[in-house]
């Protein structure tokens, strides 16, 4: 884990208590990642992050995850550049296949899993999921029915696999896109979807809360399918502009994030951050009123976690520690073990990619209003 207080380990009894599982830090259940180090005209040097800046990379997010997700094979490279690379790490994967409006970008993503598969490293132990396409039907790039046949066509390559037939299957999308055709809730194994409250300029203070009911009504309806639902994405800038953005700020991305791990954790939901490193590469592809895409890490390009989110988790331990605790960082109805000085929250980690999300009792409200217009993210190609 991260430790951002560094103090006594005294504290880490009192920062138990509020889910954390050491003083000032956090553990999530999974992250984003990407290896793009420059846009698509870019030389191929400059164009993907190295082999040792990777290895580096990777020690980093296994302090604050167990498992991470990438949204291609083939996009750097990935399927030979990051697999065996997070393997080695201690990490877990969830795989993605990058599927966008040419016909051809689902074929060259197949190729890569029946390359990938041939070497026997997508084994269920390693590979937590596979998502095939990312918000392709909300972008209107390709339709429901082909997003379901392209998941099928990997589903029997996944069968005829010995090592992949028990590897979930899903489709990443926005939340809107699953309630609209509930036959993609049918034909997954699990539902993934993204919510952006940082999209639809939700007021932070209530973004966090704001997330969780329009994803409780997902929750109620997936249920009925007896499918879960996993958070493939969720996150918010902490600089640069955007019109049809809430305020990127520091202050603001540190507060959701800390806001919405609470909420994660007290409600044992199993998410995927939106991500793990800043992204500054993609500003010259961006336009000068449209920034923010290049600010959404947990760290800064440089592998730093930002200073906001670190002093908003030493801040909260602090508070506790002064007996001044407001009550919005209590997770409530969490449990911890403790063995000594170390304590570790009783949370969800994503060792299954379909583990159990609550869907009765903590959903208190079954009814949403349809989200408004979700930003798409465009990791792999800019």
């Amino acid at each position: 884990m991260v430790n951002v207080l560094r103090t006594t380990s005294a504290l880490a009894i009192v920062a138990a208590s509020f889910g954390f599982a050491d003083a000032g830090s956090f553990k999530c259940t999974g992250i984003n990642y990407n290896i793009r180090a420059g846009p698509d005209w870019a030389p191929a040097n400059e164009k993907c992050k190295p082999a040792s800046q990777i290895a580096s990379e990777l020690a980093l997010l296994k302090g604050v995850t167990d498992t991470i997700r990438l949204y291609s094979l083939t996009d750097c490279d990935q399927a030979n550049a990051v697999v065996p690379a997070a393997i080695e790490a201690g990490l877990k994967i969830e795989l993605g296949m990058w599927v966008d409006s040419s016909a051809s970008s689902f074929e060259t993503e197949k190729a890569a899993f029946k390359t990938l598969l041939d070497t026997g490293i997508v084994q269920s132990e390693h590979i937590v999921g596979i998502h095939v396409s990312s918000e392709a039907v909300y972008r209107k790039d390709i339709t429901v029915d082909v997003a379901i046949s392209h998941l099928e066509e990997i589903r029997t390559l996944c069968k005829a696999n010995s090592g992949a037939a028990g590897i979930p299957l899903t489709i990443a999308d926005i939340g809107d896109t699953y309630s609209a055709y509930p036959q993609l809730i049918e034909a997954v194994d699990y539902v993934s979807a993204n919510y952006f409250p940082f999209w639809e300029k939700t007021d932070i203070d209530v973004a966090a809360d704001s997330f969780y009911k329009r994803f409780s009504a997902l929750v109620a309806t997936a249920s009925t399918y007896n499918k879960e639902v996993i958070i493939g994405e969720t996150g918010w800038a902490s600089d640069g502009v955007g019109a049809g953005a809430s305020p990127a700020t520091a202050a603001n991305a540190a507060k959701f994030f800390y806001n919405f791990y609470t909420l994660a954790t007290e409600k044992k939901l199993t998410y995927y951050y939106f991500s793990a490193f800043d992204e500054p590469w993609k500003l010259p592809t961006l336009e000068a009123n449209e920034t923010v895409e290049a600010y959404f890490g947990l760290f800064t390009h440089e592998g730093v976690l930002k200073d906001a989110i670190a002093a908003k988790f030493d801040n909260a331990t602090s508070s506790s520690v002064d007996g001044s605790n407001s009550g919005t960082t209590t997770l409530v109805g969490s449990t911890t073990t403790t063995d000594g000085d170390n304590a570790t929250p009783n949370e969800t980690t994503s060792d299954d990619a379909t583990q159990d999300v609550t869907t009765s009792g903590d959903v208190e409200d079954n009814t949403s209003t349809s989200m408004t217009t979700t930003q798409s993210h465009n990791d792999c190609a800019m």
